[in-house]
């Protein structure tokens, strides 16, 4: 009893020397180092950028967005980018054409993410998570989804708005 009364005081005064520093670190009322909505915008755009200065990836449309990290919309948020690719002639093409673009993105840098569950394959790099998804008979293109970390605290609450965004300027 004397043991764990000591161990108990010993780490509160821990904690209350070491400062909200710590403490945010647990989890304890803060919020574990937090990015502006520019931040996490810039995260997922220099991500899209790299993948298609990388791979040459052709591209149809690239389209922004931010979305709330839970089910009531509310904080933390995250940027997420998707770039829609042009159809292959055939599902055996699609997984080959995906294949390379795995192994190309490997070969710089992007490893799987084995903690993000997806119907596709999952990369990450610099904190992003990319999801190259299989080619689907019902949509008119394919999709390589970028995922940005849940970081952003101030953006403002519901701002599903898409925007169209250029992937071929810095």
């Amino acid at each position: 009893m004397a043991a764990a009364a000591a161990l108990t005081a010993a780490i509160t005064a821990t904690l209350l020397v070491s400062g909200c520093g710590v403490l945010n670190k647990f989890g304890f009322g803060g919020r574990p180092d937090p990015i502006t909505p520019e931040q996490s915008k810039a995260q997922v755009l220099d991500a899209a950028r790299d993948i298609v200065n990388t791979t040459h990836l052709d591209i149809v449309k690239a389209v922004f967005w931010r979305s709330s990290c839970n089910d009531q919309g509310d904080p933390p948020y995250r940027s997420e980018l998707l770039i829609s690719r042009p159809l292959k002639e055939s599902f055996d093409a699609a997984d080959a054409d995906d294949a390379t673009l795995i192994d190309q993105l490997k070969t710089h840098g992007w490893h799987p993410a084995t903690d993000f569950h997806t119907h596709g394959t999952a990369l990450t790099k610099n904190n992003v998570v990319a999801v190259i998804g299989p080619q689907n008979a019902a949509t008119p293109t394919r999709g390589l989804h970028l995922y940005g970390e849940c970081r952003d605290y101030s953006s403002e609450k519901n701002q599903n708005s898409m925007e169209d965004t250029d992937l071929t300027t810095p």
